[in-house]
């Protein structure tokens, strides 16, 4: 379902999401940081672009003390990424997380 983020490439939007999950990851040192899931991902047009995507925790999410379930309205912009650890695969990512902000 990320073909609907290919479209808007590069370009800096407002997004909707509700909270889905958290959970941590090994960083690049081999500490445990903490993630969050954000699902059903939409744009401003309430149109679905994206089941979930994955975020590290950052200082501005993690002050927000968010819930399962809460829906949130943040800018981003979407980019590309090789994934895999042989870098093998294409996908697309939100980055520049900014303006978060809770909606219910």
């Amino acid at each position: 379902m990320r073909k609907e983020l290919e479209k808007l490439k590069t370009i800096r939007m407002t997004f909707t999401a509700k909270v889905g999950r958290f959970g941590t990851k090994k960083s690049y040192h081999g500490y445990s940081e903490p993630t969050i899931c954000l699902c059903n991902i939409k744009d401003s047009d309430g149109n679905q672009l994206t089941d979930h995507i994955w975020f590290t925790v950052g200082k501005t999410i993690e002050k927000l003390k968010l819930e399962i379930n809460e829906v949130i309205k943040f800018d981003a912009r979407v980019n590309g990424y090789r994934k895999g650890y042989f870098k093998d695969g294409f996908d697309y990512k939100l980055n520049n997380i900014s303006k978060i902000e809770r909606v219910s």
